[in-house]
């Protein structure tokens, strides 16, 4: 992988992270992710005027990201309301990569090299470390719901990654992808609870535009980085913003930085180390 793209996906991870701790906020999970999509949509409506229309031939991948973008949203807040935070986050990021790897192994004929393929398992592995079991408890429904959440975003991680190297129009694929997504988050937010979202977007502005702006662009930075590098390698880098996360927690929120971080630190620093080299 090119040094240039690596750190560009480490920067992008760090945004991904940075927005996540916005949303920890006194606001339900998808008021929140309302809130930031609404910034969302805006700057993307901004962008228009500036980017190609979409060409005919990618509009079905469009539509079809959008459904599994949205699908990634709802399951993603049944997860926080069914399990905890420092379960679900990991084990919905973590597991994305691997079924992503699977696919492109399987029904798309990719090939890896072997220290590709161990450092996106490292990776995997490392973020997966983070979650949060007790011993001689029951899964709760959040632990599934956060597999099922790592689905959704390898579907359009997949997706997302077809469309800007098969049919290219990186920048009007984004755009528009973002003012879509942003619209139908923010009715489905809205249409929740209407008294509480406008309440809390006058309160938590700040969540709008600075969750909005850092995850945009750690995206579209994503995207970029899947036309110089394999999905499957990019995705996994990506899902080091699990580390910046924890880390963000330790200096932010002034939670513990335990055994299990620790551990995790250097399983996904094994892996950094290996996709650089590979």
């Amino acid at each position: 992988m090119p040094l240039e793209v690596f750190f560009a996906v480490l920067l992008a991870a760090a945004l991904h992270a940075g927005w996540n701790a916005l949303v920890k906020i006194n606001a339900e999970p998808i008021i929140a992710m309302g809130l930031i999509m609404v910034c969302i949509s805006i700057v993307a409506l901004v962008l228009i005027p500036f980017v190609d229309f979409p060409p005919a031939q990618m509009w079905p991948w469009l539509i079809g990201t959008l459904g599994l973008h949205f699908g990634y949203k709802v399951f993603l807040v049944k997860a926080y309301t069914q399990g905890d935070f420092g379960q679900v986050y990991p084990i919905a990021r973590g597991s994305g990569p691997v079924w992503v790897l699977l696919a492109s192994l399987v029904f798309f004929g990719a090939e890896f090299t072997r220290i590709q393929i161990v450092a996106v398992l490292l990776i995997t592995s490392g973020v997966a470390i983070l979650a949060r079991f007790k011993r001689g408890k029951p899964l709760t429904a959040g632990f599934y719901y956060a597999v099922v959440t790592g689905l959704w975003i390898a579907g359009y991680t997949m997706v997302d990654g077809y469309t800007v190297n098969q049919i290219g129009h990186l920048n009007s694929f984004v755009v528009w992808m973002f003012f879509l997504d942003g619209m139908i988050a923010t009715v489905w937010a809205y249409r929740y609870n209407p008294k509480v979202f406008v309440v809390s977007l006058t309160q938590h502005w700040f969540v709008a535009i600075g969750g909005g702006a850092m995850s945009m662009a750690s995206y579209w930075i994503c995207l970029w980085a899947m036309t110089q590098a394999p999905v499957a390698i990019v995705a996994a880098l990506r899902e080091t913003s699990v580390l910046f996360g924890a880390l963000l927690s330790t200096y932010m929120f002034k939670e513990t930085l335990g055994r299990s971080r620790w551990i995790s630190a250097v399983v996904i620093c094994s892996g950094l180390v290996l996709i650089k080299l590979a």
